[in-house]
């Protein structure tokens, strides 16, 4: 990983093979980051999980385990408790030229990974809404 911050914009390159939730992770700590716009997002990917929230908690996700085109990235840093929470939509690029779309629950980068995130002037928290089962986004 290589990461530059200048003021409030902090901007990632990821490796081949690393982790890329775990390695914004260690990058924001890094940082002192703990609420946070992730503006964007390009590169590869592969071993990926997008997910789809249906209800009361529960996620059904589809794995990617081929390469796929990180098109697009985007989503928000914040506290839940004591944990980190990067909360990421994506949409990927699959051979053949066709896209999915979801919640990115996990993925290793595929050659390389570029991710742009500013630093909210807010603190961000999610709280349980007993309502969806969602850690929903409060200001704290």
């Amino acid at each position: 990983m290589e990461k530059k911050r200048e003021g409030d914009l902090l901007v990632i390159r990821l490796s081949n093979g690393e982790d890329m939730l775990g390695a914004m992770k260690q990058a924001l700590a890094e940082e002192g980051i703990t609420s946070a716009i992730v503006l964007g997002g390009v590169g590869m990917i592969r071993n990926a999980g997008l997910s789809f929230y249906r209800g009361r908690g529960e996620y059904e996700t589809v794995p990617l385990a081929t390469e796929s085109e990180l098109c697009s990235l985007n989503g928000n840093i914040s506290k839940h408790g004591d944990d980190l929470v990067i909360h990421l939509h994506a949409v990927v690029g699959r051979p053949g030229g066709n896209a999915l779309a979801g919640h990115l629950s996990s993925a290793i980068v595929n050659m390389t990974a570029e991710i742009a995130i500013l630093v909210a002037p807010q603190k961000l928290v999610r709280k349980q809404d007993p309502e969806t089962g969602l850690r929903t986004l409060t200001f704290g």
